[in-house]
């Protein structure tokens, strides 16, 4: 049996797992902009179960991307600000908070995290620049980075094949960010 073969096929599977950090135990208290992230109720819980739901259906996926993938979004409880007027939370800087929180407490948790722990810990900090980043230079480390396959799987998930409210579709942008990052390192070999 693969390790692949051992991950959650459903939505209750992942948030029994989910369950056993305290970094998600208030996932329905959280809110999302929806102009970002409009999946459900817009909460931090249907955030995740979406997440799942689209890693799970991608034929590519690998066991280092379902733990990066769970772990993407663990500083949101941490950085969590509550815009009272809008109705929704800011989660600035949960990428670093999160990156600094699965170091301290899950680089451990079993057999994967043990041994990808640097790779986890890479995609938590930039599943965000996955999406902003244009500087050269960034580009770069980004697209050669040993763990950049298992990143784009993350991003693919975290955004769901949403279609924003502003109309972009987000299968989309993912095709061309991950294409602007092959075409940057196969023009700097």
């Amino acid at each position: 049996m693969s390790e692949l073969d051992k991950m959650p096929n459903t939505v209750e599977e992942f948030l029994k797992i989910l369950s056993e950090f305290l970094e998600f135990d208030n996932m329905v208290e959280l809110f999302h902009n929806p102009n970002y992230h409009p999946e459900g109720d817009s909460s931090f819980k249907a955030h995740m179960m979406a997440v799942f739901k689209k890693w799970h259906t991608n034929s590519n996926r690998t066991a280092i991307g379902f733990w990066a993938m769970l772990f993407h979004d663990i500083g949101k409880q941490a950085t969590a600000k509550p815009n009272k007027e809008h109705g929704f939370h800011s989660f600035i800087d949960h990428e670093s908070v999160g990156a600094e929180i699965f170091v301290d407490k899950y680089l451990d948790y079993n057999n994967i995290t043990r041994d990808f722990a640097d790779h986890i810990e890479w995609i938590i900090q930039q599943h965000t620049n996955f999406w902003f980043v244009q500087k050269l230079g960034k580009s770069l480390a980004i697209a050669r980075h040993p763990a950049f396959e298992a990143l784009a799987e993350v991003c693919l998930a975290d955004k769901m094949g949403l279609t924003l409210p502003d109309g972009r579709n987000m299968d989309e942008e993912w095709e061309k960010r991950v294409a602007y990052f092959v075409a940057k390192r196969e023009a700097n070999n």
